[in-house]
């Protein structure tokens, strides 16, 4: 005889409960205390409504949520696609779903949580680009496992509120503001929120302590580091002003990453400036567009595609160790020189 079909019908029978409620707990919507969109959705996995859990081609095994969480415009350019790509791949591998979760500016300020990040659907959340101190805490007060890409820039190994996966930022712009300095510049400049993540925060300290590393002053004159809001970026206009209203040019900018780089550079190129030759730019990401863009931009590779594959095992191994101690965990990176940094001949 065949297997009578779950439906939400049969598990609101089984519940003593309304089939609307049942909709609405599984759907998320509004209107369902946490306490019951839990017990429904235990009872729809445990009677195998198929609609919610997804089969394992071994038969019996659910696969469970993994929000991948951004706020604004996180995924503006192409940066994040590789991550994505690789973060789910992994989880697949590992039995999980990921789902994704746009937070938007005014739920942001607003510390709004959408209902679709409850316990009851997500077992874990994965947080890309960056919010303010009150909305990640407000988000940790969810007591969901999470694992941030980067944090803010003041936290590091010993106040850690959350695991965090990051590339490692400091070494590979301290190289290139080094080879600056051998190639014969004079006055080096940084560009970029140096407030807004600790990514940005590491990148200024490698080209700072370069130039004070190799006998050079560092100078802020020579900066356009925006308007240092923590959790927010600065528009590139805004600091492209900050550099045009400079006394005294720089030579060579180090950019916090490509993006701002690239625009540096269209703004360079209205003003009638030559990219190697009135100044060098180097950016940090190796966005597609850094080697379609002419000139080719000099920048940082950070393996996107390991690191959304380590934050898989990262957030599977928080939600089987919740309570461990949290873990800050760092990957290598690499610079590549190209023409926009080409030596003077």
């Amino acid at each position: 005889m065949a297997k009578k079909a779950v439906t939400q019908g049969r598990i609101a029978e089984a519940l003593g409960i309304s089939r609307n409620t049942v909709s609405k707990a599984l759907n998320n919507d509004v209107g369902v205390s946490e306490e019951m969109r839990k017990k429904i959705r235990d009872t729809a996995i445990e009677m195998g409504y198929n609609k919610l859990v997804v089969i394992d081609e071994k038969g019996g095994i659910y696969k469970q949520n993994i929000a991948l969480v951004c706020i604004g415009n996180a995924l503006i350019d192409s940066y994040w696609n590789t991550f994505i790509v690789a973060l789910d791949k992994r989880l697949r591998s590992l039995n999980y779903n990921m789902t994704l979760c746009f937070l938007d500016e005014e739920e942001e300020s607003g510390l709004k949580i959408p209902d679709t990040l409850s316990p009851s659907y997500v077992a874990g959340i994965v947080f890309i680009g960056v919010c303010t101190k009150a909305f990640a805490k407000k988000l940790m007060e969810l007591h969901i496992p999470t694992v941030f890409i980067d944090t803010f820039w003041d936290v590091d190994i010993n106040n850690l509120f959350s695991d965090t996966l990051m590339i490692d930022n400091y070494h590979a712009v301290y190289d290139i503001t080094t080879r600056l300095i051998k190639d014969g510049h004079k006055h080096i400049g940084f560009l970029g929120d140096i407030y807004t993540c600790k990514s940005y925060y590491e990148r200024w300290k490698g080209y700072r302590n370069a130039l004070i590393d190799n006998k050079r002053e560092y100078e802020e004159k020579y900066c356009a580091i925006g308007k240092n809001i923590d959790g927010t970026y600065t528009d590139e206009e805004y600091i492209f002003k900050q550099y045009k209203n400079m006394d005294i040019k720089p030579t060579a900018m180090v950019c916090c990453n490509d993006r701002y780089a690239i625009q540096f550079m269209l703004g360079l190129k209205s003003l009638g400036y030559e990219v190697p030759q009135d100044i060098a730019v180097s950016g940090f990401d190796n966005l597609k567009e850094a080697s379609y863009f002419y000139p080719a931009l000099t920048t940082v590779e950070g393996n996107r595609s390991q690191l959304g594959s380590r934050a898989a095992d990262q957030i599977v191994k928080r939600i089987n160790a919740p309570n461990e101690q949290y873990e800050l965990v760092r990957l290598q990176t690499t610079p590549i020189y190209r023409d926009s940094t080409k030596r003077k001949s």
